[in-house]
């Protein structure tokens, strides 16, 4: 398992018994670093997986904090649970299949939602999230080339997000998000292996980056069974 990933779950367990009280505020990156024996960096990718999950959350200048309302009883929760698609602490490697990976001009929506110019070129991309071999979602993001460069295949087939964090260097801080009850099209229903017309729980969001700048228009669709949703939207 990845560093991070390790100091993530380590600092999970820290709050789930306590150590770490709701409402409070976490020691500092460098502080973090020494304790586990690691870098900044490394400290920095595990707090914005649980930023992700739900648990902490983040003010400017002050700190990192325990969130006040968590769930401690979680562990049967979903990839629903992440603000920012499906989440890396699922069990087993999360892995793509490229559907649509196309760049074009915007929309009026788009340009209006994403704040952008008709001129500003964006990535329109489609894929299929798997957790191992099964399907867990459909997702489909819209992002200006202006923000995301250098995307290609290879990255899509990973994590868009974690590319973003750690290659292009922002920090990605919250989300507006919409969650709607649809039906199973085609491509639903071959992915999730549920009949043409099932429930499909889709969620529309907004992402942003620190500054408050929208660098990610995306729709998700999840089958009906993948279980229960929490969507903390710090």
């Amino acid at each position: 398992m990845p560093k991070y990933k390790e100091i993530a779950l380590s600092l999970k367990e820290k709050i789930i018994e306590g150590e770490y009280q709701e409402g409070a505020l976490l020691p500092d990156q460098e502080t973090l670093a020494k304790l586990y024996d690691t870098s900044r960096v490394t400290v920095r990718k595990a707090i914005q997986l649980l930023i992700d999950e739900g648990l902490l959350y983040t003010r400017r200048g002050s700190g990192t904090y325990v969130r006040n309302d968590i769930k401690k009883n979680n562990a049967n929760v979903t990839q629903f649970n992440s603000v920012f698609g499906t989440s890396l602490l699922e069990e087993g490697e999360v892995t793509s299949k490229i559907i649509r990976f196309d760049v074009r001009f915007p929309s009026e929506y788009e340009q209006e939602t994403l704040k952008i110019k008709s001129t500003n070129p964006v990535y329109d991309i489609k894929r299929v999230r798997y957790v191992g071999e099964e399907a867990r979602s459909i997702e489909t993001s819209i992002m200006p080339l202006k923000y995301i460069t250098d995307l290609d295949e290879s990255i899509l087939e990973g994590s868009i997000y974690n590319y973003i964090r750690n290659e292009l260097g922002y920090v990605i801080s919250a989300a507006k998000r919409v969650i709607i009850a649809s039906k199973a099209n085609e491509l639903d229903s071959k992915e999730f292996h549920i009949k043409l017309g099932d429930p499909i729980l889709e969620t529309n969001q907004v992402v942003f980056f620190d500054d408050g700048t929208p660098f990610d228009l995306s729709k998700t669709r999840y089958p009906y069974t993948s279980g229960k949703i929490v969507a903390d939207i710090n």
